[in-house]
């Protein structure tokens, strides 16, 4: 193929899928004249090893047809590839070739080997089990499966896809996890009809659950053969193996998880659980595939065992009984964003606490919602959380982060207990990597749960917790250590997905009768299009285009340009000053009243030890005219915790002053003015801080408020001086001392000398990191507090520990202050 026909077809998705692009035949010089022939390009391209298939039947339902007298029935459409080649396809691909693994092992956090470590499949111990069972030389493939439903059509219609998807354990979850990295591929799209045409309103369900294990029996019976005998496959590496896969993990929500396992909603999918004991910690052994499979076997012959309305199982025929090494039950993974997030917290715990806050109690969470200090890692709800009609994930996730501190000494101390226990085992369950410490304060934070939730019994809120969200929060740790870290599991990756593999094909399809068909030929030709631009890309071909690109030089420079000054602490600033103004300016913008005399005191703390420096200090006179260049935020890095980062992440320090209207009917921009960790501020510059402790992680560090951001003035000789950096003004807070058992966070208050606020100025890269206060309400709130006045106003706040899962780390999971506060 030529390689202008590449270019082409590789432009082809980009300038389509702009909806400014306006193509024309002169600018572009494409080498086709229609649509209909450049898809006839793309379709000759090489297909990969899973292609799509459809299988027609008829289910046969229970109404009569009054005409005829006989049953009614109903075709459906099972849109289908074969799961062995998606396996062939993934474990083949080369671009995984660094992030995939073909056997199991142990990690482990000390060299004594006592402290194992989980991360993904090939560290827990599902993988060992299987390995052993098979002859040797064998590769696992772990099959991991995820479908959920999701509504296609937009503003009206019925319209509703039913995708399952398919992964392997061997690629590294964080690049599973990125919808880019095409890690995930669609599987089939299962017939999301209701039966209601030939099915009684009483007989619905049951139908639409047999349909359901029927079609899933159909689209994984290669995983049979292939788990029983192996198949060889190329794999990433270059070489050839004979893979197994297995069928490890299904990721669905509680409705599908039961649909899966084949029980009623009212039971656990999982365990043996009796409906009116999952709401107490009592454990219950795992159901057993041999021992359901017999009572199904039983049922099936008509002698109606008891079991089966004892364990809540319904009249299936379960797809995963001749799957080979399969164990539904432990393949069932947990769903942080249903069960967690959307469940305990949203569903459950933030109606709880608002009715314990007594009458209007609504209203008092939203006024504190609204008083909440902004940082730029937290969304802010200016309007409270009570009308808010859509809810995702991400609103849940900001809401936790300052729950505790909103309900904080408006309840009952216990409500309060409970409360954080509940969000401590959602942080932990986040762990990217967990150990066998993290664990144990999962399982301590879930035993706390259960300790506390007798608050909301007596006060009448809740009569019992026979739910199946919280009865799930006990299956966490034994599924991390079976099959991997839960944020390898998340149903937030396949609803991701549904943007990129269901409702954008839907919407290029016409929306008729057939457009499954549509939907999978369009997904074809784009995965056959993402194919060969890799193969470019791995041959190292670039394609030719006819629109104008910057060459990789300019790109590399702005991108250094844009990155700016950086020193060797990763604190980061902009090229140019954004700002200059003398010192009396300085004073009024950024309210740094005390600028002038702590410039002297930080002076003396450089000039300690160095007559030449000190000389230079005394030449020099500055004054309220005396010009300062500065900024309005710097970047900095903070630190790889496994636990909860595989990258770097860029934490900004704010300092910018309160900006006029630019014009009428615009309001004034806010003064954005972070609150950060300061390590040992009374250390002079230049004399290197202590090495970290890891059991005292906290030893050094001090709140304060940056108010300005400034380089050394332009009249004294920074080199001289050793101030090679910028400076900040910082207001201090008092140390990380009083400890709140209840919420179990710090309380500080801002630090005064002399009924003044005690002030210092800093190099910045005593600055550690961002972090966020949230004022002690009390019982109720002051009604003059706002976002933009409540630091100044409030006199005591705690320090958050769930502005980020970092400083969950730090302040939780490090700190040997907080593992009994809560007995406390």
């Amino acid at each position: 193929m030529k390689l202008d026909i590449v270019s082409v077809i590789l432009d082809f998705n980009d300038r389509c899928g702009s909806p400014t692009a306006q193509i024309t035949e002169s600018a572009s010089k494409l080498s086709w004249t229609s649509a209909y022939t450049l898809l006839k390009k793309v379709d000759t391209l090489p297909q990969g090893h899973a292609s799509w298939k459809v299988e027609i039947f008829e289910v046969e339902g229970d109404l009569v047809d009054p005409e005829t007298g006989k049953q009614l029935t109903e075709t459906i459409e099972l849109w289908m590839r074969d799961p062995v080649e998606c396996v062939q396809e993934l474990i083949g691909d080369p671009r995984f070739c660094k992030s995939i693994h073909f056997e199991p092992r142990r990690e482990y956090a000390d060299r004594e080997g006592r402290c194992r470590v989980y991360r993904g499949m090939e560290t827990a111990d599902w993988w060992w089990t299987v390995q052993l069972k098979l002859p040797e030389g064998a590769t696992v493939a772990p099959v991991i499966i995820a479908s959920d439903k999701t509504n296609l059509s937009r503003m009206s219609g019925d319209k509703t896809g039913w995708p399952v998807y398919l992964t392997i354990g061997n690629i590294d979850k964080e690049e599973r996890r990125r919808p880019s990295s095409r890690a995930t591929l669609l599987l089939g799209y299962l017939p999301a009809t209701k039966l209601g045409s030939c099915f009684s309103k009483a007989q619905q369900s049951i139908a639409i659950n047999r349909v359901f294990h029927r079609c899933m029996s159909s689209m994984l019976r290669s995983l049979v053969k292939a788990g029983e005998e192996g198949v060889e496959m190329v794999c990433a590496d270059g070489y050839v193996r004979r893979v197994f896969p297995i069928l490890a993990a299904y990721i669905a929500d509680h409705p599908e998880q039961c649909m899966v396992s084949g029980c009623k909603e009212n039971f656990c999918p999982k365990c043996s659980v009796p409906p009116n004991e999952r709401g107490e910690p009592g454990t219950h052994p795992l159901k057993k595939p041999d021992a359901i499979h017999t009572i199904y076997r039983r049922a099936w012959a008509g002698l109606q065992p008891p079991e089966l309305d004892n364990l809540g199982l319904r009249p299936v025929e379960p797809f995963w009984v001749d799957l080979p090494h399969c164990d539904i039950f432990t393949a069932i993974t947990p769903d942080i964003l249903h069960q967690l997030h959307k469940g305990m917290f949203k569903d459950h715990l933030v109606s709880w606490c608002t009715e314990a806050l007594g009458p209007g109690g609504e209203k008092e969470v939203d006024r504190r919602f609204k008083a909440m200090p902004k940082h730029a890692g937290i969304r802010h709800f200016k309007n409270g959380i009570s009308g808010v009609s859509q809810w995702t994930g991400m609103e849940y996730k900001n809401m936790e982060r300052v729950f505790l501190g909103v309900i904080a000494g408006a309840c009952d101390e216990n409500v309060t207990r409970a409360a954080r226990a509940i969000l401590d085992f959602i942080h932990y369950a986040h762990f990217e990597t967990q150990d066998d410490s993290s664990l144990h304060r999962l399982h301590s934070a879930w035993q706390h749960y259960h300790r506390f939730k007798h608050a909301f019994v007596d006060l009448t809120i809740r009569q019992h917790f026979n739910f199946p969200k919280a009865h799930s929060m006990q299956h966490y740790e034994r599924s991390i250590r079976q099959s991997g870290t839960a944020d390898g599991f998340n149903t937030e990756q396949s609803e991701r997905l549904h943007i990129d593999l269901t409702k954008i094909p839907y919407n290029a399809s016409n929306k008729q009768d057939t457009y499954l068909k549509q939907m999978a030929l369009w997904l074809e030709r784009q995965e056959a299009l993402e194919r060969f631009k890799s193969y470019l890309e791995w041959r190292g071909i670039k394609p030719r285009t006819s629109h104008p690109r910057a060459p990789a030089s300019a790109t590399a420079a702005a991108t250094k340009s844009a990155d700016g000054r950086k020193d060797h602490n990763s604190r980061r600033v902009a090229k140019s000053p954004a700002f200059k103004k003398t010192l009396r300016e300085l004073i009024d913008s950024h309210g740094t009243l005390q600028l002038l005399p702590a410039w002297y005191v930080f002076l003396r703390k450089v000039a300690l030890g160095h007559p030449q420096r000190l000389k230079h200090i005394n030449d020099i006179l500055f004054h309220n005219g005396s010009w300062i260049s500065g900024y309005h935020q710097f970047k900095l890095d903070l630190p790889i915790v496994r636990q909860v980062s595989a990258g770097v992440l860029v934490d900004t320090v704010h300092a910018s002053p309160e900006h006029a209207a630019a014009h009428s009917g615009m309001s004034a921009t806010p003064a954005n003015m972070s609150t950060v960790l300061v390590l040992d501020p009374d250390l002079a510059p230049g004399i290197s801080s202590p090495p970290f402790d890891p059991s005292n992680p906290l030893r050094g560090l001090q709140v304060a408020r940056v108010r300005a951001i400034f380089n050394t003035p332009s009249i004294y000789n920074a080199a001289l001086l050793g101030l090679q950096e910028p400076l900040a003004y910082v207001e201090w807070f008092t140390p990380l001392q009083v400890y709140d058992n209840p919420t179990g966070m710090y309380v500080v208050s801002h630090s005064t000398r002399q009924h003044l606020r005690n002030v210092s100025i800093i190099p910045i890269s005593r600055i550690i990191r961002t972090c966020h206060l949230i004022p002690v309400f009390g019982k109720t709130m002051n009604p003059s507090w706002t976002s933009e006045n409540v630091l100044d106003m409030c006199t005591r706040f705690y320090v958050n520990p769930y502005l980020r899962h970092h400083d969950f780390v730090l302040f939780r999971y490090l700190d040997p202050r907080h593992t009994d506060s809560l007995d406390t």
